[in-house]
Protein backbone atom coordinates (compact mmCIF):
# COMPACT_ATOMS: atom_id res chain seq x y z
CA UNK A 1 0.00 0.00 0.00
CA UNK A 2 2.84 2.41 0.82
CA UNK A 3 4.49 1.78 -2.56
CA UNK A 4 1.16 2.36 -4.30
CA UNK A 5 0.65 5.62 -2.43
CA UNK A 6 4.12 6.87 -3.34
CA UNK A 7 3.52 5.94 -6.98
CA UNK A 8 0.23 7.85 -7.08
CA UNK A 9 1.82 10.89 -5.47
CA UNK A 10 4.56 10.87 -8.11
CA UNK A 11 2.01 10.48 -10.89
CA UNK A 12 -0.08 13.33 -9.42
CA UNK A 13 2.86 15.71 -9.82
CA UNK A 14 2.43 15.54 -13.55
CA UNK A 15 -1.35 15.91 -13.68
CA UNK A 16 -2.23 19.01 -15.63
CA UNK A 17 -5.77 20.29 -15.94
CA UNK A 18 -7.22 20.34 -19.45
CA UNK A 19 -8.51 23.91 -19.20
CA UNK A 20 -6.74 26.62 -21.13
CA UNK A 21 -5.00 28.51 -18.41
CA UNK A 22 -4.96 32.28 -18.76
CA UNK A 23 -2.20 33.58 -16.45
CA UNK A 24 -3.74 37.04 -16.48
CA UNK A 25 -7.06 35.84 -15.09
CA UNK A 26 -7.82 35.81 -11.38
CA UNK A 27 -4.16 35.69 -10.36
CA UNK A 28 -3.16 37.77 -7.32
CA UNK A 29 0.08 37.27 -5.43
CA UNK A 30 -0.19 39.63 -2.48
CA UNK A 31 0.62 37.77 0.72
CA UNK A 32 -1.20 39.94 3.27
CA UNK A 33 -0.60 39.27 6.96
CA UNK A 34 -3.67 37.92 8.72
CA UNK A 35 -5.47 40.34 11.01
CA UNK A 36 -7.56 37.93 13.11
CA UNK A 37 -5.54 37.09 16.24
CA UNK A 38 -7.29 33.85 17.12
CA UNK A 39 -10.03 32.39 14.93
CA UNK A 40 -9.11 31.35 11.40
CA UNK A 41 -10.48 29.07 8.69
CA UNK A 42 -8.90 26.40 6.51
CA UNK A 43 -11.24 25.08 3.81
CA UNK A 44 -10.09 22.11 1.73
CA UNK A 45 -12.14 20.81 -1.17
CA UNK A 46 -11.40 17.29 -2.40
CA UNK A 47 -12.99 17.31 -5.84
CA UNK A 48 -15.10 14.32 -6.86
CA UNK A 49 -14.80 12.13 -3.74
CA UNK A 50 -17.69 9.71 -3.15
CA UNK A 51 -18.71 9.14 0.47
CA UNK A 52 -18.49 5.35 0.29
CA UNK A 53 -15.05 5.52 -1.32
CA UNK A 54 -13.85 7.95 1.34
CA UNK A 55 -15.02 5.61 4.09
CA UNK A 56 -13.18 2.70 2.47
CA UNK A 57 -9.92 4.57 1.87
CA UNK A 58 -7.07 4.61 4.36
CA UNK A 59 -7.16 8.24 5.55
CA UNK A 60 -5.29 8.51 8.87
CA UNK A 61 -4.95 12.29 8.68
CA UNK A 62 -8.64 12.86 8.11
CA UNK A 63 -9.45 10.28 10.79
CA UNK A 64 -7.29 12.20 13.28
CA UNK A 65 -9.65 15.17 12.93
CA UNK A 66 -12.86 13.29 13.57
CA UNK A 67 -12.74 13.29 17.38
CA UNK A 68 -13.07 17.09 17.22
CA UNK A 69 -15.42 17.25 14.26
CA UNK A 70 -18.97 17.38 13.07
CA UNK A 71 -19.19 14.66 10.40
CA UNK A 72 -21.75 13.69 7.79
CA UNK A 73 -21.54 11.17 4.96
CA UNK A 74 -25.01 12.10 3.69
CA UNK A 75 -24.72 15.79 2.87
CA UNK A 76 -26.99 17.02 0.08
CA UNK A 77 -24.92 18.99 -2.44
CA UNK A 78 -28.02 19.92 -4.42
CA UNK A 79 -28.98 19.44 -8.04
CA UNK A 80 -26.76 19.93 -11.12
CA UNK A 81 -23.99 17.57 -10.07
CA UNK A 82 -20.96 19.21 -11.68
CA UNK A 83 -18.24 21.34 -10.14
CA UNK A 84 -19.19 24.97 -10.85
CA UNK A 85 -22.71 24.66 -9.37
CA UNK A 86 -21.39 22.47 -6.54
CA UNK A 87 -18.61 24.76 -5.33
CA UNK A 88 -20.81 27.82 -5.93
CA UNK A 89 -23.45 26.35 -3.64
CA UNK A 90 -20.86 25.79 -0.90
CA UNK A 91 -19.00 29.10 -1.20
CA UNK A 92 -21.98 31.36 -1.94
CA UNK A 93 -24.28 29.67 0.57
CA UNK A 94 -27.28 29.36 -1.76
CA UNK A 95 -28.82 26.71 -3.97
CA UNK A 96 -28.59 26.84 -7.80
CA UNK A 97 -32.06 28.38 -7.95
CA UNK A 98 -30.40 31.53 -6.60
CA UNK A 99 -26.85 31.53 -7.95
CA UNK A 100 -28.30 30.34 -11.29
CA UNK A 101 -25.48 27.99 -12.31
CA UNK A 102 -26.45 24.60 -13.68
CA UNK A 103 -23.36 23.51 -15.65
CA UNK A 104 -19.62 24.11 -15.76
CA UNK A 105 -20.11 27.61 -17.06
CA UNK A 106 -20.42 31.00 -15.37
CA UNK A 107 -22.91 32.41 -17.87
CA UNK A 108 -25.88 34.18 -16.27
CA UNK A 109 -24.52 33.77 -12.74
CA UNK A 110 -26.12 35.83 -9.99
CA UNK A 111 -22.98 36.30 -7.91
CA UNK A 112 -23.71 40.03 -7.52
CA UNK A 113 -26.98 39.19 -5.77
CA UNK A 114 -25.52 36.31 -3.75
CA UNK A 115 -21.85 37.09 -3.00
CA UNK A 116 -19.21 34.56 -2.04
CA UNK A 117 -17.93 34.01 1.50
CA UNK A 118 -14.80 36.15 1.06
CA UNK A 119 -16.76 39.10 -0.30
CA UNK A 120 -19.28 38.93 2.54
CA UNK A 121 -16.63 38.50 5.21
CA UNK A 122 -14.75 41.57 4.00
CA UNK A 123 -17.92 43.64 4.26
CA UNK A 124 -17.71 43.03 8.01
CA UNK A 125 -13.91 42.75 8.36
CA UNK A 126 -12.19 44.73 5.57
CA UNK A 127 -8.68 43.91 6.82
CA UNK A 128 -9.18 40.16 6.78
CA UNK A 129 -6.65 38.28 4.64
CA UNK A 130 -7.90 35.53 2.32
CA UNK A 131 -6.08 33.07 0.08
CA UNK A 132 -7.36 30.71 -2.63
CA UNK A 133 -5.10 28.00 -4.10
CA UNK A 134 -6.14 25.45 -6.72
CA UNK A 135 -5.01 23.45 -9.71
CA UNK A 136 -8.32 24.05 -11.54
CA UNK A 137 -8.49 27.52 -13.05
CA UNK A 138 -12.25 27.93 -12.78
CA UNK A 139 -12.17 27.48 -9.01
CA UNK A 140 -10.57 30.94 -8.87
CA UNK A 141 -13.66 32.41 -10.55
CA UNK A 142 -16.05 31.22 -7.83
CA UNK A 143 -14.75 33.67 -5.21
CA UNK A 144 -13.52 37.25 -5.40
CA UNK A 145 -11.80 39.87 -3.24
CA UNK A 146 -9.13 37.46 -2.03
CA UNK A 147 -5.66 38.85 -1.37
CA UNK A 148 -3.79 35.89 -2.83
CA UNK A 149 -5.13 33.66 -5.60
CA UNK A 150 -3.08 31.25 -7.65
CA UNK A 151 -3.51 28.26 -9.90
CA UNK A 152 -0.92 25.46 -9.86
CA UNK A 153 -0.22 22.43 -12.01
CA UNK A 154 -0.97 19.76 -9.42
CA UNK A 155 -2.14 19.14 -5.86
CA UNK A 156 1.40 18.79 -4.53
CA UNK A 157 2.18 22.33 -5.65
CA UNK A 158 -1.06 23.59 -4.09
CA UNK A 159 -0.08 21.97 -0.79
CA UNK A 160 3.48 23.29 -0.83
CA UNK A 161 2.25 26.81 -1.57
CA UNK A 162 -0.29 26.58 1.24
CA UNK A 163 2.40 25.61 3.74
CA UNK A 164 4.64 28.45 2.62
CA UNK A 165 1.84 31.02 2.91
CA UNK A 166 0.81 29.73 6.32
CA UNK A 167 4.34 30.34 7.49
CA UNK A 168 4.94 33.61 5.63
CA UNK A 169 1.75 35.59 6.25
CA UNK A 170 -0.81 33.24 7.87
CA UNK A 171 -4.01 34.41 6.16
CA UNK A 172 -7.23 34.46 8.16
CA UNK A 173 -9.03 32.32 5.57
CA UNK A 174 -7.36 29.79 3.29
CA UNK A 175 -9.25 27.88 0.60
CA UNK A 176 -7.54 24.90 -1.05
CA UNK A 177 -8.92 22.89 -3.95
CA UNK A 178 -7.39 19.46 -4.72
CA UNK A 179 -8.43 17.91 -8.04
CA UNK A 180 -6.60 14.58 -8.31
CA UNK A 181 -9.47 12.30 -7.14
CA UNK A 182 -11.78 13.82 -9.78
CA UNK A 183 -9.04 13.43 -12.41
CA UNK A 184 -8.70 9.72 -11.68
CA UNK A 185 -12.47 9.24 -11.42
CA UNK A 186 -13.02 10.59 -14.91
CA UNK A 187 -10.36 8.32 -16.34
CA UNK A 188 -10.88 5.08 -14.45
CA UNK A 189 -14.18 5.39 -12.57
CA UNK A 190 -15.76 6.92 -9.48
CA UNK A 191 -16.08 3.77 -7.42
CA UNK A 192 -14.72 2.25 -4.22
CA UNK A 193 -13.91 -0.78 -6.40
CA UNK A 194 -11.32 1.19 -8.40
CA UNK A 195 -8.02 0.88 -6.55
CA UNK A 196 -6.53 3.91 -8.30
CA UNK A 197 -9.50 6.06 -7.26
CA UNK A 198 -9.11 4.95 -3.65
CA UNK A 199 -5.38 5.69 -3.98
CA UNK A 200 -6.10 9.22 -5.23
CA UNK A 201 -8.19 9.87 -2.10
CA UNK A 202 -5.33 8.58 0.02
CA UNK A 203 -2.97 10.98 -1.75
CA UNK A 204 -5.31 13.86 -0.82
CA UNK A 205 -5.18 12.64 2.77
CA UNK A 206 -1.38 12.66 2.63
CA UNK A 207 -1.45 16.33 1.61
CA UNK A 208 -3.98 17.06 4.37
CA UNK A 209 -1.49 15.68 6.87
CA UNK A 210 1.23 18.02 5.65
CA UNK A 211 -0.99 21.08 6.02
CA UNK A 212 -2.41 20.01 9.38
CA UNK A 213 1.10 19.64 10.78
CA UNK A 214 1.53 23.39 10.27
CA UNK A 215 -1.95 24.20 11.58
CA UNK A 216 -1.41 22.24 14.79
CA UNK A 217 1.96 23.87 15.33
CA UNK A 218 0.39 27.30 14.96
CA UNK A 219 -2.39 26.39 17.38
CA UNK A 220 0.17 25.23 19.90
CA UNK A 221 2.66 28.07 19.50
CA UNK A 222 0.44 31.07 18.76
CA UNK A 223 -2.88 30.17 20.44
CA UNK A 224 -4.68 30.27 17.12
CA UNK A 225 -7.95 28.39 16.69
CA UNK A 226 -8.55 26.96 13.24
CA UNK A 227 -11.87 25.72 11.93
CA UNK A 228 -10.95 23.12 9.31
CA UNK A 229 -13.69 22.35 6.80
CA UNK A 230 -13.36 19.49 4.32
CA UNK A 231 -15.94 18.51 1.73
CA UNK A 232 -16.46 17.67 -1.92
CA UNK A 233 -18.57 19.04 -4.76
CA UNK A 234 -19.99 15.73 -6.03
CA UNK A 235 -19.43 12.00 -6.14
CA UNK A 236 -19.86 10.07 -9.36
CA UNK A 237 -20.95 6.95 -11.17
CA UNK A 238 -18.97 5.26 -13.90
CA UNK A 239 -16.54 7.83 -15.25
CA UNK A 240 -18.92 10.78 -14.93
CA UNK A 241 -21.14 12.74 -12.57
CA UNK A 242 -23.13 15.23 -14.65
CA UNK A 243 -26.89 14.75 -14.84
CA UNK A 244 -26.86 12.36 -11.89
CA UNK A 245 -28.99 14.34 -9.45
CA UNK A 246 -31.02 11.21 -8.70
CA UNK A 247 -28.04 9.06 -7.71
CA UNK A 248 -27.11 8.91 -4.04
CA UNK A 249 -23.47 8.12 -4.86
CA UNK A 250 -23.21 11.37 -6.82
CA UNK A 251 -25.47 13.86 -5.05
CA UNK A 252 -25.13 12.85 -1.40
CA UNK A 253 -21.60 13.68 -0.30
CA UNK A 254 -19.56 14.09 2.89
CA UNK A 255 -18.52 16.96 5.13
CA UNK A 256 -16.12 17.33 8.07
CA UNK A 257 -16.07 20.47 10.24
CA UNK A 258 -13.26 20.40 12.77
CA UNK A 259 -12.70 22.87 15.60
CA UNK A 260 -9.83 22.52 18.07
CA UNK A 261 -12.09 21.99 21.08
CA UNK A 262 -15.01 20.38 19.29
CA UNK A 263 -16.53 17.00 20.08
CA UNK A 264 -17.39 14.33 17.54
CA UNK A 265 -20.91 14.62 16.18
CA UNK A 266 -22.17 12.37 13.40
CA UNK A 267 -25.11 13.93 11.58
CA UNK A 268 -27.19 11.77 9.27
CA UNK A 269 -28.37 14.57 7.00
CA UNK A 270 -27.27 18.14 6.32
CA UNK A 271 -26.94 20.47 3.34
CA UNK A 272 -23.95 21.97 1.56
CA UNK A 273 -25.45 25.45 2.00
CA UNK A 274 -24.95 25.08 5.77
CA UNK A 275 -21.16 25.32 5.47
CA UNK A 276 -20.91 29.00 4.60
CA UNK A 277 -22.99 30.27 7.57
CA UNK A 278 -21.02 27.88 9.79
CA UNK A 279 -17.72 29.43 8.70
CA UNK A 280 -19.11 32.96 8.99
CA UNK A 281 -20.31 32.29 12.53
CA UNK A 282 -16.82 31.04 13.47
CA UNK A 283 -15.58 34.52 12.51
CA UNK A 284 -18.38 36.09 14.61
CA UNK A 285 -20.36 37.13 11.53
CA UNK A 286 -24.05 36.34 11.94
CA UNK A 287 -27.33 37.52 10.50
CA UNK A 288 -26.21 37.63 6.86
CA UNK A 289 -29.40 37.85 4.75
CA UNK A 290 -30.43 35.66 1.80
CA UNK A 291 -28.40 32.57 2.74
CA UNK A 292 -30.17 29.23 2.34
CA UNK A 293 -28.40 27.39 5.15
CA UNK A 294 -27.98 27.65 8.90
CA UNK A 295 -24.85 27.32 11.09
CA UNK A 296 -24.03 23.76 12.11
CA UNK A 297 -22.18 24.71 15.29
Amino acid sequence: MLKSLVFLIVISFGVISCDRFNPGKEIITNCVQGSEPTKKILFIGWDGVRSDALQQANTPNLDSLLQNSLVSYNCDRGEHTVSVPGWSTVLHGVWPAKHNLKENSFRNNRYDDYPDIITITKQFKPNLSATVLTNWDDFLRITSNENYAQRYENDQQVTSAAIQLLNDCTPDMMFLHLDYPDYIGHRLGFSPDIIEYIGAIEVADFYLGQVMEVIRERESSFSEEWMVVLTTDHGGNGTGHGGQDHLTQTRKVWTVVRTPNGIQQVINELNSVDLMPTMLKWLDIIGVPNLDGTPLI
